[in-house]
Order: structure tokens, then sequence, then C-alpha cells
């Protein structure tokens, strides 16, 4: 049986990787393949409880503490979905990855030590990074609805957006493409979808 491909999607909250990934997941489908859609936080245990210390309000989690909740949901995560998934042939598209922690977790953590506790994470086949202004994408996540989160600040967001480009730039960083979040859904869409072509899908 051939072995699935690894794909996740990245970026600043309010880039669109939800979205995307929803587009992409849906793509695949339509052209025969098996998917599986997932997130990071995962739905299991370990993510649902991250996820509650990450809404605006709730009651502070240590820095260090919460990246090792994030590396440990993650080493969940592989083992119980997207490895098992991988090796049943089917493609597995996630929203958010191991980048998304070296980028968060490394804004209040020693980002080498976050690096470190993520070391067992295999590494994707395509990371999509979805780029796009800070000021853009936090008028993106107030006009959204749903709760509040901890890195929603803009001036956190103009943070991250800088970590992104300074993890993009590491040379462990591979096999990644960024992608212009800024256009119209669709295109972004459509070079989602061409860069995943460029994988060489047999299926």
């Amino acid at each position: 049986m051939t072995r699935g491909r690894f794909i996740a999607l990245e970026g600043l909250d309010g880039s669109g990787t939800t979205t995307q990934a929803a587009r992409l997941a849906d793509a695949l489908l339509q052209h025969g393949h098996a998917v599986v859609r997932t997130q990071e936080p995962s739905s299991g245990a370990i993510g649902r409880l991250v996820r509650e210390r990450l809404r605006e309000g709730a009651t502070p989690l240590d820095a260090d503490a919460l990246a090792l909740l994030f590396a440990a949901d993650r080493r969940d995560h592989v083992a119980t979905e997207i490895e098992p998934a991988l090796a049943r042939g089917a493609h597995v598209v996630c929203d958010r990855y191991v980048l998304s922690s070296w980028v968060y977790q490394g804004l209040a953590s020693d980002p080498a030590w976050v690096r470190t506790i993520n070391a067992h994470a295999p590494w994707p086949d395509l990371t999509l990074v979805l780029e796009l202004p800070a000021e853009v994408a936090a008028a993106r996540v107030q006009a959204r609805a749903g709760p509040a989160e901890i890195f929603d600040a803009l001036a956190l967001q103009r943070r991250i957006a800088t970590g992104y480009r300074e993890a993009l730039a590491r040379p462990e960083v591979v096999r990644t493409i960024a992608i212009d979040a800024g256009a119209p859904i669709d295109r972004v869409a459509a070079d989602v979808w061409q860069a995943v072509l460029a994988l060489g899908l047999e299926r």
C-alpha cells in the first residue's frame, strides 16, 4: 500500500489556515484520495485541555508548562491519528503543526528548548505557510465570531509574523512553501492545490 502524504498549514491567526485546510481536504476527496483532516491542538484529551487554556480569560498557565502540553498533545496526535492514517494510505491535512510551537511557544519559552521537546515530531511532506501582514490578520480575527484567545493581540501577532520569517530561514525547515494569503480565497486555494500537486500524488 502506498503511504499517504502529510501536509501541514501554518500562519498567523486569521491567515486562513482552517479555511484552506478544509478546501484542500475537499479537493483531495474530489480527486479520489483518502483524506484525514485534523488540527492542533488536537481533539484528544490533551488537545482539549490546551484549547481551554488558550481562551482569553482562562486561568494563566506557566509558559513552559503550556509548551510541554503542546508537545505532549503532538506526540499523542502523531501516534494515534496522523501516523496510522498515513500508514493506511490516507493523506493527512493538518491545520497547524510543529512550526506553530516553534513560533508561538518560542515567544515566552526558550526557542531552542521548544525545538528540543518537539524533536520527536516527524516533519511533514509539505508545510504551507500562509503569509499575511499582522494588521490584516488581526482585523480578520476581530471580525469573526468566537471567543478571543491569548495570542490574538496585534502586538503579539507582529512578533509571531517575525517568528515565522525567522523559522523559515532555519536550515532544518525543509519542504516548506510560502503562500500569499492576502489574495482572494479561491486564488489562495488554487496556489495551495498547485503546491500539493507538486508532491506527485499517485492516486
